[in-house]
């Protein structure tokens, strides 16, 4: 039912909301960032991280990287396996690699009654190696 009178809002017990207010940041203005940028953060694992890991640990972290939403990655290792061409076994021994160099931490371990895996890839800063 619409208010009786203009100013009169139709249900008091919902916040008043302010249309303009919605329509007050520019297209073209972004948010502030919580989490560094994900190009920064490639760059340093470049420059810095590269060189220390092997070819099938340096698959599994950037995949797990790419997959990070929120910061976490809920994926399988077979799914890791698939995308990097390596077998379960290799993931396995990556993931523990990774996580011994403090590159990756375990959230929750799945299996197969227990649904994917959860990591966080850890950002590596230069902050981070001093």
């Amino acid at each position: 039912m619409p208010p009786s009178k203009p100013n009169q809002r139709a249900d008091p017990s919902r916040p008043e909301t302010n249309r303009n207010s919605m329509n007050s940041m520019s297209p073209l203005s972004k948010p502030k960032r919580t989490q560094p940028d994900r190009f920064m953060v490639l760059n340093a694992f470049v420059d810095f991280t590269l060189r220390t890991l092997r070819r099938n640990e340096i698959a599994v972290w950037l995949v797990l990287y790419r997959d990070t939403r929120n910061g976490t990655a809920t994926v399988s290792q077979k799914s890791i396996a698939d995308r990097c061409g390596l077998s379960d076994r290799t993931v396995r021994r990556c993931i523990s690699r990774l996580v011994d160099a403090g590159l990756l931490v375990v959230v929750h371990r799945g299996g197969k009654m227990a649904g994917a895996s959860t990591y966080r890839a850890i950002p590596v800063t230069r902050d981070r190696l001093k």
